[in-house]
């Protein structure tokens, strides 16, 4: 009874928490960047272990590729004023008929500068009150706040994306690119002409309110519990409880919250499907490949590369489940004490980094049942500031989240948030949690334990984020009949049962669980993305245990990901891709040969 104990809850676990991974937001600016190396000495530490990095210098003598609009403070200093959005779209729209009106290049080129950096202080305010609403979800202040600012959105894109269609079919076209923006900036606003279409900034509006809808639930979520309402976290975090009182305060949680969420999944689902239609997509996918991550593959690929998981990885994912269990307590003090220290012998730009985020307060890493799920990393871009988020469980595990997360802070930093492709991102997060492990400070057992965690918990990572992707690809294509819960319960259990996620007996609970994977709502088509990173992170850890190349070839990554996608960023620095053929079946060898 005590291993099916074990196993199930190391099941729900990888069914019903986010992974370990983050939400980005979508990347609204298109500019492209370049990063400078450096080459000054080392950071000296007392940190037991020499730096292994060559380009350290302090944070402010650090060369970005930007400078910030205003100058940087601590994050509990910064002062939320809600922007003035009416002001911002008439400003752009002065700026759009200045350029249809033959403007002079000096003239629209101020009047860009302008404009744009008010765009740059409503995008930072936007994040501000996103992160502060995460912080704690029961402040109804910055709920209120992230919303507007979400309402807001489509409205301000619209008129941005005016101003560069002007911009692109007027006689400053070359000139714009070469001394304001990049190389055929243009011909994205040739091909996408996206919020120029009113009524769908109507129905983004609309799938705004959605969203928030859906956060407003994920606050202090309760249940039943003996006659009282009590913290759905406490009692699942009660590890005195036998089999059968987990399973029923699961069934409670789902029952309540199910229903709920089903019926804004569906109305988000028919809401992007019209989106899709009123632009001339086949599908929400093929627009959210092109439009929000700029991918350099299609649905198509994907479908047959998690067809070709199915095949060879997912019959190996309760090995993985086993293996992932790794339930050593941390306390966060422990856990930041470690951070640091695993930081510090990466040293260089990671040394540099860290420091900024330690100089200005960019990290929380709190406990509170009123934070919002999960981890991520946003973007404070008049600051050019990261923060970085973490929910943290208590365990060892966080250790590697706050790598996950840092590898995103410092791509960044040093990028200036640069890195558009969503795809290139996840390689840094997923990277640097492998490239810590041999850097921390822990004892044999520990770093043995943590390891072989990692490991499968990227076996899982491919399998269960595999199985995310086919549902989100199936559910957009659902008949209205059955785009509602029962429907979506049915094709997610439906999904895991082909990703060998399923549980006889467990149906009931397995059936719901998407509702928990914050990304279907928030962020669409997101999840492809932990797949084709994590390729490209394995291959980070296999140079790094076969001849220790590791670091540097993920530092060579980050210098080279600015506007870069990622098929086109690994052929760069020649490594394979994810979609060739028999990519998967040398993948499972190595998880094979590894956690055996």
């Amino acid at each position: 009874m005590k291993k099916r104990l074990v196993l199930l809850l190391s099941l729900l676990l990888a069914l019903s928490v986010l992974l370990q991974g983050c939400l980005m937001p979508f990347p609204s600016d298109r500019f492209d960047y370049l990063t400078e190396e450096t080459t000054e000495p080392t950071k000296p530490t007392d940190r037991g272990e020499p730096a292994e990095a060559d380009s350290y210098l302090p944070y402010d003598e650090f060369p970005r590729p930007e400078e910030a609009e205003l100058e940087p403070v601590a994050f509990e200093d910064i002062e939320y004023t809600r922007p003035d959005a009416a002001a911002l779209c008439k400003a752009l729209g002065e700026l759009e008929k200045l350029v249809k009106n033959g403007g002079s290049f000096d003239e629209v080129g101020a009047a860009f500068e302008a404009a744009y950096s008010d765009y740059s202080l409503f995008n930072t305010m936007d994040s501000l009150s996103y992160i502060r609403h995460t912080i704690d979800l029961n402040d109804e202040y910055y709920e209120t706040e992230n919303n507007w600012c979400e309402e807001q959105s489509p409205l301000i894109e619209q008129a941005l994306e005016k101003c560069y269609i002007a911009m692109g079919q007027s006689d400053l076209r070359d000139r714009l690119e070469e001394e304001y923006f990049t190389e055929d900036f243009f011909d994205f606003y040739d091909e996408n002409q996206i919020y120029s279409n009113d009524r769908v900034v109507k129905l983004m509006q609309k799938d705004n309110d959605l969203q928030a809808q859906y956060m407003a639930l994920q606050s202090d979520q309760t249940i039943e519990w003996n006659g009282e309402e009590v913290l759905y976290e406490d009692i699942i975090g009660d590890e005195s409880l036998d089999y059968d009182s987990y399973l029923t305060a699961y069934q409670l949680y789902y029952n309540k919250y199910n229903p709920q969420v089903g019926e804004i999944f569906a109305e988000m689902i028919r809401t992007r499907n019209e989106i899709a239609r009123e632009l001339g997509y086949d599908t929400f996918a093929d627009f959210a490949y092109s439009y929000y991550y700029d991918r350099d593959y299609t649905p198509e690929e994907a479908e047959d590369y998690l067809s070709d998981i199915a095949a060879e990885l997912a019959p190996m994912y309760f090995y993985a489940v086993y293996g992932a269990q790794n339930t050593t307590p941390c306390s966060t003090d422990e856990v930041l004490d470690l951070f640091e220290k695993t930081v510090y012998r990466f040293g260089g730009e990671f040394a540099t980094s860290y420091e900024f985020m330690q100089a200005y307060d960019l990290m929380d890493i709190t406990d509170s049942s009123s934070k919002m799920p999960g981890s991520y990393v946003t973007y404070l871009s008049s600051y050019q500031m990261p923060f970085l988020y973490v929910s943290p469980t208590g365990k060892l595990d966080d250790l590697l989240t706050c790598c996950h997360e840092f590898g995103h802070f410092v791509d960044g930093f040093v990028n200036c948030n640069g890195t558009s492709s969503i795809d290139c991102n996840e390689i840094f997060s997923q990277g640097l949690e492998f490239l810590s492990l041999s850097r921390a400070e822990l004892d044999d057992d520990e770093r043995e334990a943590l390891t072989i965690s990692k490991v499968a918990d990227s076996l899982m990572t491919f399998v269960s984020q595999a199985a995310y992707a086919e549902f989100e690809l199936r559910a957009y294509a659902l008949p209205d009949d059955q785009l509602n819960t029962e429907g979506l319960n049915a094709l997610f259990l439906e999904c895991m049962e082909e990703f060998g996620q399923s549980y006889t007996g467990m149906e009931d609970i397995i059936a719901p669980g998407w509702i928990d994977i914050q990304h279907f709502l928030i962020a669409p088509y997101y999840v492809i993305s932990y797949c084709v990173s994590n390729d490209a992170a394995l291959q980070i850890f296999q140079l790094e245990e076969e001849n220790g190349t590791g670091l540097e070839t993920y530092r060579a990554l980050m210098s080279t990901s600015s506007g870069n996608t990622i098929l086109a960023l690994l052929e760069e620095n020649g490594m394979e891709s994810p979609f060739e053929p028999g990519r998967v079946e040398e993948l499972a060898d190595f998880f094979e040969d590894y956690l055996s």
